[in-house]
């Protein structure tokens, strides 16, 4: 073969190799690249994690410190008007007035130090085996007169034959309050509300619908993020804190069960919430 057309091809082959050894020397680089921005997003995020924590102990040191002045500030205020002899109309409305805000931060207060443990890691259940059932109703009877403020109805429809459930009786019941007073809240008058209990596969679904406003589609991923709000408002002026539907997820979470919402502006909103039966089996898997 001729030499001279041997050169071109041993020319082509060097070329390739030279080619071939710098994508690999620029693959090399990106990968130490890529290792260093690894490393630097585990420091961040190991830092943010830190800062959460001190945010959280914060946020919790001064909820505790604030509950018992508020809680002095609101028995005096219930005190002064259950003897309202001696005070002015003027002074009554003020006291009234002082009365509903502390009263709204003390709840808020209790919110936020629930919070404070479950984001630390603190939720803590007491199992013990309760009727869901006798819970549900016991809970729609005293909202009823609630609901009545506001010309309201609450419907209930419980399957029968119901069994026993495992799980922390307090903290579900703390989740069925949040969601039936939220209904409740965002309800014009003159509507329903309709509460469902029903087995569901090896567990149990409780479903709250209103007539409200709707959430619109954009907004619902805030809704149980802590101090989220959306565009809808309470239809009576109550307050709300942004964190009653946060809290509920973190319980229904630890007891390993599902909370979500199905909603169509204009047509009202459903909360549901799966949960199962046993929950310490559940928490064992």
């Amino acid at each position: 073969m001729n030499p001279q057309n041997q050169r071109p091809g041993r020319e082509s082959a060097i070329a390739r190799a030279a080619e071939d050894e710098k994508i690999v020397e620029e693959m090399a680089a990106l990968n130490n690249e890529l290792i260093t921005a690894q490393r630097e997003l585990v420091r961040r995020n190991a830092e943010l994690t830190r800062l959460n924590e001190q945010m959280n102990q914060l946020l919790g040191i001064a909820a505790h410190d604030l509950r018992n002045p508020l809680a002095a500030i609101y028995t005096c205020s219930e005190y002064l008007l259950s003897e309202p002899k001696n005070l002015e109309t003027a002074q009554i409305e003020m006291l009234r007035a002082v009365e509903t805000s502390s009263m709204f931060m003390l709840g808020l207060i209790e919110d936020i130090l629930h919070l404070s443990r479950m984001e630390s890691g603190k939720i803590e259940l007491r199992i013990e085996s309760f009727d869901p059932a006798g819970l549900v109703e016991r809970h729609v009877a005293i909202n009823r007169a609630i609901a009545a403020r506001k010309k309201i109805t609450i419907d209930l429809d419980i399957q029968s034959n119901l069994t026993p459930i495992e799980g922390d009786r307090n903290k579900i019941e703390q989740v069925l309050e949040n969601l039936i007073s939220n209904a409740i809240k965002f309800s014009p008058p003159q509507t329903s509300i309709t509460v469902v209990l029903r087995l569901d596969g090896p567990g149990l679904r409780l479903a709250v619908t209103d007539q409200g406003p709707g959430i619109p589609e954009i907004e619902r991923d805030k809704l149980f993020q802590p101090f989220s709000r959306t565009s809808v408002r309470p239809t009576g002026g109550e307050k709300s804190s942004g964190l009653g539907l946060a809290i509920a997820r973190k319980i229904v979470e630890a007891h390993r069960g599902r909370i979500w919402i199905e909603s169509e502006v204009g047509r009202g909103s459903t909360f549901f919430v799966t949960l199962p039966l046993h929950a310490a089996a559940a928490a064992r898997k």
